[in-house]
C-alpha cells in the first residue's frame, strides 16, 4: 500500500457523503456527521479537484457551466454521490431490519471514514460494532477523531487488519467478536478490486465465524463492465480514473450467475439488485437528477451452512 492512499480514498468518499447530506435538500442518505471529520483545507482540495475534472468527465459541461460551484454540483452528482449514498442507504436500512430480528453484531469491513459508529441511536446496549481496516487507514481516521475531540462510543472497536498477513477471524475474536451470535457485515466499494479468489476467501473467514443466517452486504460491478463495446461511458472513464491511480478494477459478476458462483460459499443470495431496482428504491420521482450508476448491484447474502 501506497503511504496515504487508503487515506485518500477514504477522505474522498467521506466528502462526498457529506457534501450530499449539506447541499441535497431531501438526501437519500443524511450523513451529517462526515464533513466534521474534513478539515477545511482538505474540503476544499477535494472540491477543487473534483470541479476541475469535469472536463475529463463532458467537455459540453465543463463549457456550459461557468461557475465553480456549477461545475462541482454537476461532478459530485454524476460521477460519484448517487453511488455512494445508494449503498450506504441500502446497507443501513439492511442493518436497521436486522437488529429488529435480534442481530448483535455489526462487522464493517473495509470501514474507513464509516460514521455509523457516530451516528447510531437507539441501539441494544449489548450490541457491538467492529469497525475493521488496513492499519494505516484505520490509525489516520483515529488520530482524525482524537484531533477533533470525538469521544468514541463505548460499544465501538477498532480492528486494524492487513489481509496479506492477519487473519481476520484471529483480530476479531481478541476483541470480543461472538460467533454464537446473529452478525451482520458490510463490504462496501472494495469487491470490484479485488480477486475473485481473494474475495471467496474473506466470504469463507465471514461463513467460519458466523452462525447461520447471518447477513453479508457487498456492491458488485457486473461482467459487462469490463467489455469496452458494451460499457457505460461513466464507468469506462471511472477505471480509466483508478488504473491512474494504481488500483485498477478487476472483477466483475454475471447478475445471473451470482448464485451459482456462491453456491460452494454456504452463502445464499437473498437479495441481488440491479441498477433498474437501484433507480425504482432511490431515485424514481427526484428532481435534483440523480440517478443509479449503471453496472453497479447491491448483493445480500445469508451464511447457510
Amino acid at each position: 500500500m501506497e503511504a496515504g492512499k487508503e487515506s485518500l480514498t477514504a477522505l474522498v468518499s467521506c466528502f462526498a457523503r457529506g457534501y450530499h447530506a449539506s447541499t441535497n435538500k431531501e438526501p437519500i442518505f443524511n450523513d451529517f456527521i462526515s464533513y466534521s471529520l474534513l478539515k477545511d483545507v482538505e474540503k476544499q482540495l477535494i472540491a477543487t479537484n473534483w470541479a476541475n475534472a469535469i472536463a475529463f468527465f463532458d467537455q459540453e459541461k465543463s463549457e456550459a457551466l461557468e461557475t465553480f460551484d456549477e461545475k462541482l454540483e454537476w461532478v459530485m452528482n454524476n460521477q460519484t454521490v448517487p453511488q455512494l449514498v445508494s449503498r450506504a442507504k441500502y446497507t443501513e436500512d439492511g442493518l436497521k431490519s436486522a437488529i429488529e430480528r435480534g442481530f448483535k453484531q455489526y462487522v464493517i469491513l473495509g470501514a474507513g471514514f464509516d460514521t455509523f459508529a457516530l451516528r447510531q441511536e437507539d441501539l441494544p446496549e449489548d450490541f457491538m460494532i467492529y469497525e475493521v481496516d488496513h492499519p494505516a487507514t484505520q490509525a489516520f481516521k483515529l488520530k482524525r477523531l482524537h484531533e477533533i475531540g470525538i469521544e468514541l462510543p463505548a460499544n465501538v472497536k477498532f480492528i486494524p487488519v492487513d489481509f496479506k498477513s492477519n487473519s481476520l477471524r484471529e483480530e476479531l475474536e481478541k476483541s470480543g467478536y461472538d460467533e454464537q451470535k446473529y452478525t451482520f457485515f458490510s463490504l462496501l466499494g472494495v469487491v470490484m478490486y479485488l480477486a475473485k479468489r481473494d474475495f471467496y476467501q474473506l466470504l469463507s473467514s465471514v461463513v467460519e465465524m458466523s452462525v447461520n443466517g447471518s447477513s453479508f452486504i457487498f456492491d458488485y460491478l457486473d461482467d459487462t463492465a469490463f467489455n469496452d463495446r458494451s460499457a457505460s461511458k461513466k464507468i469506462t472513464q471511472m477505471r480509466q480514473i483508478t488504473a491512474q491511480t494504481g488500483e485498477p478494477m478487476v472483477t466483475g459478476f454475471d447478475p445471473f450467475e451470482l448464485d451459482l458462483e456462491l453456491q460452494d460459499c454456504n452463502m445464499l443470495l437473498f437479495e441481488n439488485l440491479s441498477p433498474d431496482n437501484i433507480e425504482e428504491m432511490y431515485f424514481a420521482g427526484r428532481e435534483d437528477e440523480l440517478h443509479a450508476f449503471d453496472h453497479f448491484h447491491f448483493a445480500h447474502l445469508v451464511v447457510n451452512k
